[in-house]
């Protein structure tokens, strides 16, 4: 056991965490912006990308199993609190699960993938901006936390994933004005993280 435990998302400073999501952000969005058809052309693919289902499925059960591997010199390892007793099981059933989804759960693997993904890396800006004190900050859990409600249904129900990006697509305009959107997003969060975090 770990007392007093500081993660390592709990170090991560403000600024240069906003800078890289702010970053991401407008790298995303750009393309919807600039080469909307192409863009369009990915959105309505995705769902049946199988192979990248499988690759990001690997990524997130390899996270996974680095926050949930038990050694000091372990900087993503987290506390279990009262299920620390299950950490060696959860961390033999990484493999085994993504062997079975990838192998076995193949439709709609994609948007599954992605939705854990999304819920793993939320943690890690929302560490960053917890409890800071420029009211700024609340451009992080802004963008969020909508983007978690999202995710949860992607994981549970991944064939909406489908059934909204073919509704998404089906409005060049509406795929224009969220790229525009999320670029200025990002570059709003960039602009507070110099000025202000």
């Amino acid at each position: 056991m770990f007392d007093q435990h500081i993660h390592l998302y709990e170090n991560l400073p403000l600024a240069g965490t906003g800078i890289a999501m702010g970053i991401i952000l407008i790298l995303l969005h750009l393309p919807a912006l600039l080469q909307t058809d192409a863009t369009i052309s990915v959105l309505n693919r995705l769902h049946k990308a199988t192979q990248a289902g499988q690759t990001l499925l690997a990524v997130n059960f390899l996270w996974l199993a680095m926050l949930l591997y038990d050694a000091k010199s372990n900087p993503l390892r987290m506390e279990l609190f009262e299920f620390e007793a299950m950490r060696g099981i959860l961390l033999l059933a990484c493999p085994l699960v993504w062997f079975v989804m990838a192998s076995m759960v193949k439709e709609n693997l994609f948007a599954r993938a992605l939705g854990m993904f999304l819920i793993m890396m939320a943690i890690v800006p929302l560490s960053a901006a917890f409890l800071k004190e420029p009211v700024t900050r609340l451009l992080i859990p802004i963008w969020w936390y909508p983007v978690l409600t999202v995710a949860m249904f992607w994981v549970a129900k991944p064939y909406l994933f489908r059934d909204w990006m073919a509704r998404f697509t089906a409005h060049r305009s509406l795929v224009r004005g969220t790229g525009a959107f999320g670029v200025a997003y990002g570059i709003a969060i960039v602009t507070c993280a110099l000025l202000f975090w």
